[in-house]
């Protein structure tokens, strides 16, 4: 034992301070190594601080809880896919353009059931967040860009708890996209995949009319990868025909 290297001093590197602890106490000294530059320039909700405090400051605290969270994914919350003038819808319509007419008008029925669809998702998705948040609060959630990223960015005195947290998160959230995901397949292999390109290119347009309301931007998010994933099922069929009538 007493061959065991010993620390050079008792103090301790700042990024290795328990998160709710103070690391500029006496006990932690500022690291001056890039893990300690990364440490201090992140701050995140403390679950503590929301605790013991009159009803108004409570509601301050949850209100900056909120915003602090929803700066994490910026590219998502940001992104205006609505805006006729997007780079990004002008793209994507141009593309699907190429194997469907996207001005084609959608039946009252698939718009229904599509509508639906989404409703589902954003209930569902509603439940995991307010199910898996480390807030005591009644009403206490996590953020939409949380669930979908598969973090939880409150701080708390239970690590293992808050990990916990987020594994089972991100199995709840991958059931939902994949069983959404499903809804958007072919029934058989007689459907032809061109008719699957027009749901979820319907689901995403729904997406963006639906603006800021819980869970649309992450619908749509899934039904653009929806789109990619069809496009690239029809490019395939379009080679292996070619390859057999060539053969």
């Amino acid at each position: 034992m007493d061959k065991i290297p010993k620390l050079k001093h008792r103090l301790k590197p700042d990024w290795n301070a328990p998160e709710t602890i103070n690391p500029d106490s006496a006990n932690f000294y500022p690291s001056q190594r890039a893990i300690g530059r990364l440490f201090r320039a992140i701050e995140l909700p403390a679950d503590h601080q929301i605790r013991d405090q009159p009803r108004r400051q409570r509601r301050t605290a949850r209100r900056n809880n909120r915003r602090a969270a929803e700066t994490l994914p910026d590219q998502l919350a940001d992104l205006n896919l609505g805006d006729s003038d997007d780079p990004l819808l002008i793209a994507v319509e141009e593309r699907v353009g190429e194997f469907i007419i996207p001005e084609e008008p959608w039946t009252e029925e698939m718009w229904n059931y599509t509508n639906d669809l989404f409703s589902r998702y954003s209930s569902e998705l509603q439940m995991f967040c307010a199910a898996n948040t480390l807030s005591h609060a009644r009403t206490a959630t996590l953020t939409e860009e949380e669930a979908i990223i598969g973090t939880i960015v409150q701080k708390s005195s239970q690590p293992r708890k808050r990990k916990d947290l987020m594994s089972k998160l991100r199995e709840q959230t991958d059931v939902l996209i994949r069983g959404i995901r499903e809804e958007w397949s072919p029934e058989d292999d007689d459907t032809p995949l061109e008719d699957c390109l027009k749901k979820v290119w319907l689901a995403w347009n729904l997406s963006l009319s639906k603006g800021k309301a819980f869970g649309a931007q992450s619908f749509g998010w899934v039904a653009l990868g929806a789109i990619f994933e069809v496009i690239r099922q029809i490019e395939e069929r379009i080679m292996e025909e070619s390859r057999n009538r060539f053969y």
